[in-house]
């Protein structure tokens, strides 16, 4: 057995097989353990770091239990986990655990002992090509798979372990990059070394590495940018080390490395892992017809890892033969982590392939950009520019418009030259000031990703596993880059299945770390999800990361703002500048879609906030649900009839009967819940862990209430419901029990099962006489019977109805009579016995009119309509009808007069009178939608 912590915590057998706890607690325990192996832990310092400081009374029992499950998942060789005193210890042996061998291999390198002082000499050494310190430390610095003790279940873990991890990081890398340029290959880490010198601007000796390493491989411009972004932001003066790095870069352009050659072939080999995009390819012919007329440039966008490169590449080879003045390329690096080239840089490179020589080149970058256009004007040429970062950087770079001409084309276009622009910016500027033809590039479809699985695996293996590579795909996200990775991580495992992968990559810990990538392979989804990330503002950037703390993959502007605890119009600037660089895409006005590749990434990023910035955040986010929820579950939306009602008169009849029932703002309700739903299963259980019990049971019942009345997907009801009744139980809330158990009996009668039904209803109302509360006790009993009527088990809805109105007729409720004797008329009528319906109904309109009146006296009188009707007398039923209507407008309830004119456009209608009847439908549907 292995445990891994450098990146996303992941158990492995000693075969590969994966194993790792997905119950967060359990990560965060076995974690602490693993980070301390060998040594005993105590249970309270255990307790602290698994509940992250909130430890609810029941944690030491909880504890006990997931060492249980913890010591089944290490039965075997390898590692054990003992009791010992009043603590535990895992022991076994330290190479297991991949932090443990990090430290061994960077003690081995002498990383873990003081510096020596560099001794002084009066030349420099020769270059040692074989420094045994090199491959000890590449081999510790590549055990990491991203950020250490990802997704390992405890924020203050984390807190309290990554700045060690991190310091002995940077310096392993540190040396590792002294080792390299003393022998002379220092340009192989400027990757990495530029990673971490971006993410830790205040070390001055990895800003001084970097330099050294991008000046010895001959990238010295890239080295005095680096240098001078390093300066800038430090808060004092750069120390004699970084100081002595910038010197050779900046010394007198003779010591610049010559510009290169910026030209690509006009003919070449067809890059044969492309695939598919032929309709893409087809818009690109359309946009080149366009651009030689106009000399609008093209402009490629998409997220990163889409393929845009590829599919420019692979288009220009095959349009090559419209430019014989030849193709430029250049590449922009707009979002490398030594960030964007310089425009002069790559006009310098462009007149050399246009001929110019090295020694005339123009030192200025006007009258570089100036001679470039000359050169430019009358030559059919393609001008590809990849990865571009801004407007600014290209305008140099963009060719003059064709002059205007005569005849019906403008006489344009017989040598002009064209732009094609690749960005993972959308690059709005472009469009409006230069008229750009945007081309927004999309993830593959199904047919075009399995081909692509088929191009390395071989059709046979992919045809033998149909679902399995169409899980394969969509576990990518149907990226290009992604299903690469995961294609060339198949071929080298023959014995794996395609399901074997799909399923690691499902893992919410191992998948996105199966995607990474190395730091000297291909460049992982990680790593290119990384570049575009720092390229963002403070403010956009933290704002992403709040971000990754929401489990649903369509974010709303209010929800976004409630995370951030910013205003919505602030919200909405940020979240487009995330949208500018498709880490979101604004699929409908305030509606932000992100695909679950971002979101997992996302989710690490907020990994690295502290525990109260975390806890903070989502007591803000659960708030915000519980609002919302209430707006839609307890009376916010009269409209719908099934909201109040639905709780607390077992109302489901209001809704079930009226027929301009639902109204806008159910359906609105519904839209809302079938966008959230997921989400909103996984606030839930993040609030039910994180110990905010009270809000998870609420929000669990409010839940409830809208898989009850929205008619969504309800695969997932009983586990949202029954995480609700363990935090009510966890509260000790009897009331709170009582709700949540009679959502479950509702559940029951939904799924037919009857019987759990009713014994369910027993512990709701045996928790409402605990709480002492007879009205609620009233409720549960209403609600499922409500819920038994719907099912057309009138056998056993009916009696329980009837002895709800003789509880009803007590002074405990008898404040529900009227609502009482009115569900049980409905509920007659629909039984088939009017006779005895008219009679409850008669009964609940003299009733409702002895008290105040109001909505009692409305419902009431609907009941009587219905009754009537039933009994098919019309007349009676229409004037009825009628008062309804009148009673309605005397109290102020917009959803309950819409519903009342629905009842009488039915009755008018079925009367023959269509005309009558259609304005009061009409009047009813503009009630409802809050217009009078």
């Amino acid at each position: 057995m292995h445990i891994d912590l450098l990146g996303p915590v992941a158990v492995r057998r000693d075969d590969g097989t994966a194993v790792t706890p997905s119950a967060p607690k359990r990560r965060a325990l076995l974690s602490t353990l693993a980070i301390r192996l060998n040594q005993t832990v105590g249970t309270d310092e255990l307790i602290e770091l698994v509940w992250d400081g909130a430890a609810p009374p029941t944690a030491r029992a909880a504890l006990q239990g997931h060492v249980a499950v913890l010591r089944q998942l290490l039965d075997g060789p390898g590692l054990t986990l003992d009791t010992r005193g009043a603590g535990y210890l895992l022991a076994g042996d330290p190479d297991r655990v991949d932090l443990l061998q990090f430290r061994r291999l960077c003690d081995q390198a002498g990383v873990l002992r003081p510096a020596p002082a560099p001794a002084a000499s009066a030349g420099r050494a020769e270059p040692d090509q074989h420094d045994p310190v090199v491959p000890l430390l590449r081999a510790a610095l590549d055990l990491f798979r991203g950020p250490a003790l990802v997704d390992c279940g405890s924020a203050l873990l984390r807190e309290r372990a990554l700045p060690d991890i991190t310091d002995l990081r940077l310096r392993a890398l540190d040396r590792l990059a002294e080792g390299l340029l003393d022998a002379g290959r220092g340009g192989e880490l400027a990757g990495e070394l530029a990673m971490a010198a971006a993410a830790h601007p205040s070390r001055q000796t990895l800003a001084a590495r970097l330099v050294r390493c991008l000046d010895q491989a001959g990238r010295r411009d890239e080295a005095a940018d680096w240098y001078d972004r390093s300066v800038a932001r430090l808060s004092g003066p750069p120390g004699p080390e970084l100081r002595r790095a910038g010197e050779r870069p900046a010394d007198g352009p003779e010591r610049a490395a010559p510009p290169r050659p910026a030209r690509l072939p006009r003919r070449g080999a067809p890059d044969r892992r492309f695939t598919g995009r032929s309709a893409e390819l087809d818009r690109l012919d359309e946009a080149l017809a366009a651009a030689v007329r106009t000399g609008h440039p093209i402009l490629v966008t998409g997220p990163a890892g889409v393929g845009k490169t590829s599919l420019v590449q692979h288009w220009v080879q095959r349009s090559a033969e419209h430019f014989p003045g030849g193709v430029l390329h250049a590449e922009l690096g707009g979002f490398d982590p030594a960030g964007p080239r310089e425009p002069a840089d790559v006009l310098a490179g462009f007149l050399l392939a246009l001929g110019e020589r090295a020694d005339a080149l123009p030192g200025s970058p006007d009258e570089r950009e100036q001679r470039y256009r000359e050169l430019l004007a009358g030559r059919r040429v393609l001008i590809v520019l990849d990865d571009a970062f801004s407007y600014e950087q290209l305008a140099p770079l963009l060719p003059d418009p064709p002059p205007p001409g005569d005849g019906p084309t403008g006489g344009q276009g017989a040598d002009t030259p064209v732009a094609v622009v690749t960005s993972r910016s959308r690059l709005r500027d472009l469009l409006v000031r230069d008229g750009g033809i945007p081309l927004p590039l999309g993830v593959l479809g199904a047919e075009d990703a399995a081909e692509l699985l088929a191009r390395t695996l071989g059709p046979a293996r992919v045809a033998a596993e149909p679902q399995a590579a169409a899980d394969l795909a969509a576990a990518c996200d149907h990226l290009p880059l992604a299903l690469r990775l995961a294609a060339a991580r198949l071929a080298t495992r023959p014995g794996w299945s395609l399901g074997d992968l799909a399923a690691e990559l499902a893992d919410e810990q191992a998948g996105l770390a199966t995607l990474a990538g190395t730091d000297r392979g291909p460049v992982g989804v990680t790593t290119a999800l990384d570049h575009t990330y720092r390229t963002l503002p403070p403010a956009p950037a933290r704002l992403f990361t709040l971000l990754g703390l929401h489990p649903g993959a369509v974010i709303d502007t209010a929800t976004a703002a409630a995370l951030a605890d910013l205003p919505p119009a602030t919200t909405r600037t940020l979240l487009t500048r995330l949208d500018a660089v498709h880490l979101l895409e604004e699929t409908t006005p305030g509606r932000y879609a992100r695909r679950e590749l971002v979101r997992r990434y996302a989710a690490r990023q907020a990994a690295e906030l502290t525990c109260d910035d975390r806890f903070v955040a989502l007591d803000r986010l659960i708030a915000h649900y519980l609002a919302v929820t209430a707006a839609w579950t307890t009376g916010g939306w009269t409209t719908g009839g099934w909201t109040t009602a639905a709780w607390t008169t077992g109302g489901w009849t209001t809704a079930a009967r009226a027929p301009g029932g639902g109204g806008a703002a159910s359906a609105e309700a519904a839209a809302w819940f079938r966008r959230e739903e997921s989400a909103l299963r996984a606030v839930v259980v993040c609030a039910e862990q994180f110990g905010r019990t009270a809000e998870s049971w609420q929000l669990a019942h409010r839940i409830s209430l809208l898989y009850e009345t929205t008619g969504h997907d309800r695969t997932h009801w009983r586990a949202v419901t029954e995480a609700g009744l363990r935090a009510a139980h966890t509260c000790a809330d009897q009331a709170a029990v009582a709700r949540l158990a009679t959502d479950l009996a509702v559940l029951h009668v939904d799924r037919a099962a009857h019987r759990t039904a009713v014994q369910q209803l027993d512990r709701a109302v045996a928790a409402a006489d605990r709480a002492g509360d007879q009205l609620l006790r009233h409720h549960c009993r209403a609600r499922v019977a409500g819920a038994l009527l719907r099912a057309g088990r009138y056998d056993q809805a009916l009696p329980l109805m009837t002895d709800l109105v003789s509880a009803a007729r007590t002074p405990a409720v008898g404040e529900l009579l009227v609502r009482a004797l009115t569900d049980l008329a409905d509920a007659l009528v629909l039984a088939g016995s009017p006779g005895p319906a008219l009679v409850h109904a008669d009964e609940a309109v003299r009733v409702a009119t002895t008290r105040s009146g109001g909505a009692e006296a409305v419902l009431a009188t609907q009941s009587r309509a219905r009754a009537l009707h039933a009994l098919g007398r019309r007349d009676a039923a229409l004037s009825t009808a009628q008062l309804a209507v009148a009673l309605g407008r005397t109290v102020g309830d917009t959803g309950l007069e819409s519903r009342t004119h629905g009842l009488l456009a039915d009755l008018l209608c079925e009367l023959g009178r269509t005309t009558e009847g259609a304005a009061a439908r009409r009047q009813a549907q503009a009630l409802a939608a809050g217009e009078r």
